[in-house]
């Protein structure tokens, strides 16, 4: 019932007849109202029925949505298990991974010193078959290699620990390979130097090629001896140094021989300087102090000198040989035969003893390497490959690399050191059989034996004259220099001592020759007149004896100074300078004997021309600092005299 309608009954009003046209009843505001709303209900109703398709469809996609949602979240679900189950998998996986990796880290450590172990503990077949089924002599050169080989397997093998069995199993295999190598190496080596024993074939046998050749090309089979058998290395020393004395002693014996043969032909003999038995004739000439009966150019003396020096680029620089001795006219002066001699012990001294160093001398010990690497088979090489360029103490230096610490390098020099001793050892006795006949000559040659003389009825000794000795004196020195720089460490002991024995010899003769200047300057002056005959033949000197005088010292100080040493100046020019005092006082003493004063001073500038111009074009340079002192002093007098003569 309408609410508006009170009992439910509609208040009584007016009702419009059907069919009698448009009511004229006024029409009220709610029922207006009404039907407005009643229209847009039907609108929309309209308008719902028009899209209803439309919702129906919205309403089907709603639903296929969440069965879509639905599905997905089912397979989030899933997704989200299965990615726990692969999380866990890879977590798995990585420490899997970890434990791989630790184990190869640790294969990693094992794989170098395992390598190491197995390749020192192989054998290669080839080396066993080579030691067990050949000898040396079959094939050298792979003997050479399977023995340097072997010798790293035996240093390898003894530093690995006794504990591991295949080291046990395989000492056994190494000590029989050795012991076969220390039966067979012996008498290979020693049939190398075979050929110096023979009788026929000693000297015939080059030896310098045999050692380069041949002992140095297979020194490490001495070496492994020496190593692993010093008694038996020491066999293989004792049989080559017993083959070397004997070719070297037969050499130089033969050629110490030849060298005197050709010494007894000279028969220059050595003068004093004031000695007037020579003086008769003007042709004499003198060499410091000697006479010929041959007249000898100052073209020739000024060879003569030449023989100081080692190399001399002309054919009258070559060596004295031996066979020289059976020409009968063949004729060598004092100075090159005492060349020849000590080039010839220069040469195969040093040669002998850079070989004595490189075959016989100890190897280091590994305290004074600097590697501390294993050796390396392939690195060892013969000593022929690298050669000791100078094996005296200055070599020393080769090792500065032998380790950073000061202990180390102390005993790498100590060992050095030792090596060269026991070279030093071995070259004695190789050689020094044979320097008893270079000695021999040497002797011979500064100190001749006494002879008779015509012309004072006795006996003198025809020692070699200054110019010669000091001519021996300076080439003596360098054999010194060159032996030092060589490493012939007994060599330069020896040539001290001919050192030693030369300068005495040289100073007892410029005594003498000083001696003989002062003997006729105090016969002449009436201080001695119960001189020796030897020196003159009265109490006078004849003028063209006084120029002969003049004319030997001048070519003396001239040649003096050619072969004059900056450490030795003063002693020498010291005695040269007392004996031209005594040559002042002659010829001062023989200018008093002339009565008118021009004459006198002219006679004196004669004399000093005659010095000055021996002084000028002898072998002596001018230029040298005690020349020109020397010509100065002259210059001075004969200008003196010359002043006067005019005044």
């Amino acid at each position: 019932m309408s609410a508006d309608i009170p009992n439910g009954h509609a208040e009584d009003q007016p009702l419009e007849t059907p069919g009698a046209g448009p009511s004229r009843l006024p029409i009220k505001q709610p029922l207006k109202q009404e039907i407005e709303d009643i229209d847009e209900e039907e609108q929309d109703r309209l308008s719902f029925l028009s899209k209803q398709a439309d919702y129906v469809q919205l309403e089907q996609s709603v639903q296929s949505s969440d069965e879509l949602l639905s599905s997905l979240a089912s397979y989030l679900s899933t997704f989200q298990n299965d990615l726990s189950a692969v999380s866990g998998q890879i977590s798995d996986l990585q420490g899997r991974s970890a434990d791989i990796e630790s184990q190869l880290k640790g294969r990693k450590t094992i794989i170098p010193p395992l390598n190491a172990l197995i390749s020192d503990i192989t054998l290669p077949p080839s080396l066993v078959l080579t030691l067990r089924d050949t000898l040396p002599a079959q094939n050298p050169d792979l003997w050479l290699n399977a023995i340097i080989e072997l010798d790293s397997k035996i240093s390898l093998i003894s530093s690995r620990s006794t504990k591991v069995k295949a080291v046990k199993e395989l000492s056994p295999i190494i000590e029989g390979l050795k012991v076969k190598a220390l039966n067979v190496l012996p008498p290979f080596l020693l049939s190398l130097i075979k050929p110096l024993k023979s009788a026929s074939k000693g000297l015939s046998t080059n030896l310098a090629i045999l050692q380069n050749s041949l002992l140095l090309k297979y020194q490490p089979f001495y070496a492994f001896l020496y190593k692993h058998n010093g008694k038996i290395a020491k066999t293989v020393e004792r049989g080559y140094v017993n083959a070397a004395r004997s070719y070297y002693e037969t050499g130089y014996r033969r050629y110490a021989r030849s060298l005197g043969l050709i010494s007894a032909k000279n028969v220059e003999r050595a003068e004093l300087i004031g000695s007037l038995s020579s003086m008769e004739t003007p042709a004499t000439v003198m060499n410091g102090g000697s006479s010929n009966t041959s007249k000898r150019s100052g073209g020739e003396e000024e060879e003569r000198l030449r023989f100081k020096d080692l190399d001399i680029e002309d054919e009258d620089g070559s060596v004295v040989l031996g066979y020289m001795a059976d020409d009968k006219d063949f004729r060598a002066p004092i100075e090159a035969l005492f060349r020849s001699l000590a080039l010839v012990l220069l040469d195969n001294a040093s040669s002998e003893f850079t070989f004595i160093v490189r075959f016989f001398a100890k190897s280091l010990s590994p305290s004074a390497s600097t590697s501390s690497s294993r050796p390396n088979p392939q690195s060892v090489k013969s000593p022929i490959e690298t050669p000791l360029d100078s094996p005296n103490p200055s070599f020393v230096d080769l090792m500065s690399d032998a380790g950073k610490s000061t202990t180390t390098s102390r005993r790498g020099v100590n060992e050095i050191n030792e090596n060269l001793k026991e070279a030093e050892r071995i070259w004695h006795e190789v050689f020094d059989s044979s320097l008893e006949y270079t000695s021999g000559f040497f002797d011979s040659m500064i100190t001749p034996p006494i002879t008779p003389t015509a012309l004072t009825g006795g006996a003198v000794q025809s020692t070699p004259s200054v110019i010669s000795l000091l001519t021996m004196i300076r080439l003596n020195d360098n054999l010194l220099a060159v032996s030092d720089n060589r490493g012939c460490l007994p060599l330069v002991g020896y040539l001290t001592g001919w050192k030693l024995k030369l300068w005495p010899v040289f100073r007892k003769e410029m005594d003498n020759h000083i001696a003989s200047l002062k003997t006729l300057a105090d016969n002449l002056e009436g201080k001695n007149m119960l001189a020796s005959l030897n020196f003159m033949k009265g109490s006078s000197i004849k003028d063209s004896q006084l120029r002969i005088i003049a004319k030997k010292y001048g070519r003396m100080y001239s040649q003096v100074v050619a072969l004059s040493n900056e450490a030795e100046e003063v002693m020498i020019f010291s005695s040269m300078t007392r004996l031209r005092n005594e040559l002042i006082r002659i010829v001062s003493h023989q200018s008093s004997k002339i009565k008118q004063s021009n004459e006198r001073h002219s006679f004196l500038s004669s004399i000093y021309e005659i010095i000055m111009h021996e002084l000028v074009s002898g072998v002596g340079q001018t230029t040298h600092p005690k020349l020109q002192s020397e010509l100065s002093f002259f210059r001075t007098r004969e200008e003196e005299a010359r002043r006067r003569i005019t005044a």
